[in-house]
């Protein structure tokens, strides 16, 4: 989905007006903004259901349409019977710390509207949801303090640029319509948190403008991807995932890997592991077909991939996770990467070497590959530092799509980026500390692969496997915090 300048946004919303106003019934401009306070209920409603206690909501409104919008999506939650309340820019808030253990803040003080700094009114409202949210790590046990931003954070300039005073640090943002351009920039995750795109009837209006130069991922495009599937669905219907990954000494990577194609919906999914992880693969996951190496073997050989107890062809190859850096081992993955057959491959971790580029360069002219580094393997791919990735993110996800023979990059990271030659850089708009940890990314590996064989094309693939994963992590978080969920819990909280 495009992003949209304030300009462009207004222009949107007045052709939505001019729709809404040939339908019957409340006035246009009531109806956009219920479409809005609806979505922003639901997303609220969906956080409150998470949390370990039920939680006092309370919207803090400005004079703007997102005041308007925040009122009325409280207003929509006390109907459901949530404890719910409204507070005008310059009313005495209570104190955060008085509050109930578990609170949720609608920010509805500011929209797009904003030029300059803050009124003294509204900055103080902005200061009362940053205390709100960080003193909510104060308040035990448990405790949870979310803000959710209507349309974007308060004191975010809707176009980007350097916030011109304090600004609103929102775990979730809801957006009306289109994402705005402040999105894309470098500090934007740490402001909005997850972004949720509302749809309040652009219609084809929202298609037109820079498609292709910018994009960000939403759920929205995911499932016109990925329908939902049909009755008389069968496994063969939704593609076969083979994981070629592990060693003796990193057992838990291929089981993340298989975890996430099984989760991810693929009809079909084998896995060539060491023999230990097999037999646990086996127990763990009954549902995969696992073969192992032989016993006593600690790394994958060219040898052991000439007797493959599985062909390759038809199959989508997820390889990489745990695998190695044995010399023996790059000279099987290169001979994988050389096989006839295979309908496409997702390379992660040990499969991401310089040495392997000429044969991913080969493999991606013949059918779709997606890679998926985080910084430092892209680092070690274009002969740089993961500092240097980190500054220049989309340009060294596109150096490295080049580099790969035109191979869709997904480069993981806080705002994850996919590209390929046909898409310009599309932004997942999702995910917190929770996903650094050793093991995200071999589940994330394994989901990719699962859609990719599902039938989505690579670049899809790529931002949908990471939206969803990064999603995951959100909603898991969300009643405990990010440090303690694990990798393997993330799979629970797919497509959810």
């Amino acid at each position: 989905m495009r992003f949209a300048t304030a300009e462009e946004t207004r222009a949107l919303d007045a052709a939505a007006l001019g729709a809404a106003a040939e339908i019957p019934g409340a006035p246009p401009d009531e109806r956009l903004m219920r479409l809005v306070a609806t979505a922003v209920a639901d997303a609220a409603e969906d956080i409150a259901r998470r949390l370990p206690h039920a939680p006092e909501i309370l919207a803090i409104c400005g004079g703007g349409d997102n005041g308007r919008d925040a009122r009325l999506a409280s207003a929509e939650l006390a109907r459901r019977g949530w404890r719910a309340s409204a507070h005008r820019v310059g009313d005495a808030l209570p104190p955060p710390a008085a509050l109930p253990r578990c609170a949720i803040a609608l920010d509805g003080v500011l929209g797009i509207g904003m030029r300059g700094a803050p009124r003294p009114d509204a900055a103080v409202a902005i200061d009362w949801l940053r205390r709100f949210r960080g003193e909510g790590g104060a308040v035990t046990p448990p405790a949870r303090r979310l803000v959710l931003a209507v349309d974007l954070p308060s004191g975010m300039p809707a176009d980007g640029g350097v916030a011109p005073g304090p600004c609103v640090e929102a775990d979730f943002t809801v957006t009306a319509g289109l994402p705005k351009l402040a999105f894309w920039g470098e500090e934007a995750l740490s402001r909005c948190g997850e972004i949720l795109v509302a749809d309040i009837g652009y219609g084809r209006e929202a298609e037109r403008g820079r498609r292709g130069e910018r994009e960000l991922a939403t759920l929205q495009e995911l499932h016109r991807v990925l329908p939902p599937r049909r009755r008389d669905a069968h496994k063969g219907d939704f593609g076969h995932v083979a994981v070629v990954a592990g060693s003796v000494r990193y057992p838990g990577a291929p089981l993340l890997a298989i975890l996430g194609a099984l989760r991810g919906g693929a009809g079909l999914v084998s896995a060539f592991v060491p023999t230990a992880v097999a037999d646990a693969a086996a127990v763990r996951t009954p549902e995969v077909m696992a073969a192992g190496w032989g016993p006593g073997v600690p790394v994958l050989s060219p040898k052991r991939i000439a007797a493959l107890p599985f062909p390759l062809g038809g199959k989508t190859l997820c390889v990489g996770p745990g695998l190695g850096r044995a010399p023996e081992t790059v000279e099987a993955v290169e001979a994988i990467l050389g096989s006839s057959g295979p309908a496409g491959f997702v390379l992660d971790a040990d499969a991401l070497l310089p040495e392997l580029l000429p044969a991913i360069t080969r493999a991606a002219g013949h059918v779709p590959v997606v890679l998926t580094p985080h910084s430092g393997e892209a680092a070690r791919l274009l002969g740089t530092t993961a500092a240097d990735v980190q500054r220049n993110r989309p340009e060294c996800a596109r150096a490295l799509m080049r580099l790969a023979g035109g191979a869709t990059v997904l480069l993981k990271g806080a705002g994850s980026i996919a590209i390929s030659p046909r898409s310009g850089p599309t932004l997942v708009p999702a995910g917190n500390p929770a996903l650094a940890r050793g093991g995200s990314g071999d589940l994330l590996a394994g989901l990719c692969a699962a859609l990719l064989a599902r039938g989505a094309p690579p670049h899809e693939a790529a931002w949908g496997a990471a939206l969803l994963h990064g999603r995951a992590a959100d909603l898991a978080a969300i009643a405990r915090g990010p440090e303690p969920v694990l990798p393997s819990e993330l799979a629970n909280e797919l497509w959810n």
